[in-house]
């Protein structure tokens, strides 16, 4: 029977004086210039390819990000759950309010013809198309969910009989600014073959070709090659986060890095420009891994700097934040480090699922406690991870980071009894001041197979209910010989989640992996692409009658208005003007100010006739909502 669902929130201010700043050793280099290496079109689509592909038969490459240490603790609290298995009783019970989203159009995406796990990446653009990557290859759909390309391997994709080797960790963003996809894939697992191959769209649809550029794996010219990589874009670079593993036997983990990449360049098929970030550590000197760059969560602009998440895989008491300044053509480049004291998390055990043709128990890795996605919105950063919830139960965990006031917030949901892994966090409020968040994540338990499911979360922390996306059709029998409840399937590294950016209604589009039949290999893995639409109110404004010393005139307004306002005391002020809906139309206003009397005003010629709504806030705090007339 399965446990009652839970809820663990819990709040940790961490104050300015508590927080640790400092300015990074990390070191820039660069920039530096690579040309073009393949320039493919819709002719491509249809070319015959090898499409080679070799997958080991026993246990795949394991987590490569754990140390030995993060090995044996996830061990044990995997044996831990198998003794509580039959334990119903939960003493955590409590009932989530915020509203469910709606699943609108929804069906398989990918389809995963080898035996590694999907890593599923998804991102769509304005006018509606989807690029959808997994570990063999991509797909692109539009949004009513009709096939545009389907099963183009990567070897198909790229096209360079120089790059032979094996091609995994894919990543796509879309870039609102510029009307673009952009790609990163990893090629090969030595330092020797290491590439990371950048992929940027030449039009706004996919199927009209990429430009595809290549940049070192191994930077350094050492034994190193890359793994797990994370991407972000501002108004002008593309961020790549990789991490460094030492060559075969031994794959020890040497170091991260962080490649800095001209946007403009990739999009025209010019020489493409780019810098190298190293030495990254935190204030107390940890060593960075993993470090997830935070775009824009709405898509609008974030100039000539990128923010970065970073969690110690095993176990931690922080969450660590770095900020680069300066684009890639500054004369200036900076990045410092701030840690934020956040309630302690472990790594979680790995998963369980059940075969329900022979009653086996077989277990899923759940990877390593590091930040899974992230996003920038309106000064805050949200980010997601997965980490122990209770006796080894894995659950999502959701924090935000108030870059003004210096604190940081976690708040965790999961179910003991069942295990939620690999979630992917987007926005998913009606503007920058709705700080609500959609989250997609893989489940499994012994009662189920693998699914992928979604849970949403509101501007004042409150949870939806868990909903399944996609329930598993089997398990997830890659391993061979099968060796039930002692080495874990691999299960995936991410789950792949993007905001569609110009929808009225807040709207993402997920990409789960669930456990489906995919000839020629059965109990394995499939893609599920859905729609996830909010049904939160929009927030409209109706205090209108705040004592805030702040006043409109004139009102009616017959040609210029002007907004007349104190500030009591020095932090972030937002000025926005909305419809009635409240939907933001143009921000007046938005920066730091002191203690002061403060006038502003703009034409009334810019709006047209009808009643609007003017917002003030400081420090995303309500201050006052006035209603304007426009004659």
């Amino acid at each position: 029977m399965r446990s009652t669902l839970i809820l663990l929130s819990t709040f940790l201010l961490s104050f300015m004086a508590n927080a640790q700043q400092k300015n990074n050793t990390a070191q820039f280099t660069g920039p530096f210039t690579t040309s073009i290496i393949s320039s493919t079109d819709f002719h491509n689509l249809s070319r015959p390819h090898w499409n080679i592909s070799l997958q080991s038969l026993c246990e795949e490459k394991e987590e490569l990000g754990e140390a030995f240490q993060i090995k044996l603790l996830k061990e044990l609290k995997r044996k831990q759950k198998l003794d509580l298995i039959q334990e119903t009783s939960n003493p955590f019970s409590q009932k989530t309010t915020a509203s469910n989203p709606s699943i609108g159009t929804n069906f398989r995406g990918n389809d995963l013809k080898t035996w590694t796990p999907t890593d599923n990446s998804i991102a769509v653009s304005n006018g509606g198309k989807i690029v959808s990557c997994i570990n063999y290859g991509i797909d692109y759909y539009d949004t009513a969910g009709n096939i545009l390309l389907q099963n183009h391997t990567w070897d198909a994709f790229i096209n360079n009989a120089s790059l032979n080797q094996a091609k995994f960790d894919p990543r796509v963003i879309y870039d609102p600014l510029h009307d673009r996809f952009i790609v990163v894939l990893l090629h090969g697992f030595s330092s020797t073959t290491s590439k990371i191959l950048v992929c940027y769209s030449k039009t706004n649809n996919p199927v009209d070709g990429w430009n595809i550029y290549q940049l070192p794996g191994n930077p350094y010219g050492d034994q190193s090659w890359t793994d797990y990589p994370t991407i972000g874009i501002n108004d002008e670079d593309l961020f790549i986060n990789g991490n460094r593993f030492g060559d075969a036997p031994d794959y020890n983990y040497k170091q991260t890095y962080i490649y800095q990449i001209g946007l403009n360049e990739g999009y025209q098929g010019n020489a493409l420009q780019y810098g190298l970030w190293n030495n990254i550590y935190a204030p107390d000197g940890t060593e960075g891994i993993t470090l997830y760059p935070a775009s824009h969560g709405q898509g609008k602009s974030l100039s000539g700097k990128m923010y970065f998440t970073y969690l110690r895989p095993d176990s931690g008491s922080n969450v660590y934040l770095f900020e680069i300044n300066g684009s890639l053509q500054s004369s200036t480049h900076s990045m410092s480090a701030t840690q934020y004291p956040i309630p302690h998390y472990e790594v979680c055990g790995d998963a369980y699922q059940k075969d329900p043709t022979t009653g086996n128990i077989d277990s899923l890795s759940t990877g390593s406690a590091w930040v899974q996605n992230s996003f920038y919105l309106n000064r805050q950063i949200h980010f997601t991870f997965d980490a122990d919830i209770g006796s080894g139960w894995c659950g999502i965990h959701y924090g935000r980071i108030l870059l003004d006031s210096n604190m940081a917030y976690v708040s965790a949901i999961g179910e003991i009894g069942t295990d939620l892994a690999y979630p992917a966090v987007s926005s998913f409020g009606y503007d920058e001041y709705d700080a609500g968040a959609a989250i997609a994540y893989v489940r499994s338990d012994t009662g189920m197979t693998p699914e992928t499911g979604v849970v949403s979360i509101d501007k004042d922390w409150i949870w939806s209910g868990l909903q399944t996306v996609k329930a598993g059709d089997t398990v997830v029998n890659i391993l061979y010989p099968p060796d039930y409840g002692v080495s874990p399937e691999r299960w995936g590294d991410y789950t792949g989640v993007c905001r569609k950016f110009n929808s009225p209604v807040p709207q993402v589009w997920m990409a789960g992996a669930y456990g489906a039949n995919t000839p020629p290999r059965n109990a394995s893995y499939g893609t599920w692409i859905a729609q996830i639409i909010s049904n939160e109110p929009n927030f409209v404004p109706t205090d209108l009658t705040s004592t805030s010393n702040i006043q409109l005139y004139p009102n009616p307004v017959d040609n210029q208005f002007t907004i007349e306002f104190e500030n009591e005391k020095y932090g972030w002020v937002n000025i926005s003007l909305l419809d009635m809906n409240g939907q933001i139309v143009r921000v007046l206003f938005e920066d730091q100010l002191s203690k002061s009397m403060n006038r502003l005003s703009f034409n009334k010629d810019m709006l047209l006739s009808g009643n609007f709504i003017i917002r003030v806030t400081r420090d995303q705090q309500l201050l006052k909502t006035i209603k304007l007339s426009v004659n």
